[in-house]
């Protein structure tokens, strides 16, 4: 398969630009649900590029859900290409990924209106964070890799996503939590994980009401939270 594609522009990153392309095609039709995709080593004599940046794409492409690798077989367009798959606003933060600070700005503020959104929802329930939070007690330890304490920590994220019980919210932040997971602090130390549990409690304190979300000082403290969680 060879893909539609025009000069890659140096504005963005070269993986962002091969997930713009692959959008495109997608939008166009060359590309349909359930097509195999080339290979690695193909993709990168179609682009012109190094494997880095393929690899890159992919693991993009594969977080958002448009594409599914299947072990021994290859790479297939999902065929549960959802609306949001495709959403203009998704692909925007993708393409402006590349800009880690201002990522971090706007995800502080953003799990600040997440905790909003819950706590002035009348019939809120907060139990899956309650359970994923308990469960994180028990798992977390300085044996495990940073990468499956990295998915641990999300674990709890994503829980506090699904009790919006907004799609939007819940599809948005789930690609923020992507694109900046591999910028996100690699435990290497107890302190670390401490420091993370401490960080879930106070959210959940929060959450239960046993701390006033509208004193001034709480969003400045979620704020102080995320910008050491991603150090």
């Amino acid at each position: 398969m060879t893909f539609s594609i025009d000069k890659i522009s140096l504005s963005r990153t070269i993986s962002s630009e091969i997930v713009l392309i692959i959008k495109d095609n997608l939008l166009r039709g060359v590309l349909k649900p359930g097509d195999k995709l080339p290979t690695e080593k193909e993709l990168m004599e179609q682009f012109g590029v190094s494997r880095t940046p393929v690899r890159e794409a992919i693991k993009i492409l594969e977080a958002i859900g448009v594409i599914q690798i299947k072990r021994g077989e290859g790479m297939f367009i999902t065929n549960n290409l959802s609306q949001f798959t495709l959403n203009p606003l998704i692909f925007s933060l993708i393409m402006h990924s590349n800009n880690m600070e201002q990522l971090i700005e706007f995800r502080q503020h953003f799990e600040v209106l997440l905790m909003n959104m819950i706590i002035t929802n009348g019939q809120k329930d907060i139990s899956r964070i309650e359970e994923v939070y308990q469960s994180q007690e028990e798992r977390m330890n300085s044996d495990l890799s940073p990468e499956e304490l990295a998915d641990i920590d999300l674990e709890f994220h994503y829980a506090v996503l699904e009790a919006t019980n907004n799609p939007f919210v819940i599809e948005i932040g789930k690609t923020i939590y992507e694109i900046i997971k591999p910028n996100m602090i690699h435990f290497k130390h107890s302190s670390n994980i401490e420091r993370t549990l401490k960080t879930h409690n106070f959210y959940l304190e929060l959450l239960r009401g046993n701390i006033d979300f509208n004193s001034g000082t709480v969003v400045q403290q979620m704020i102080k939270n995320n910008e050491e969680m991603v150090k």
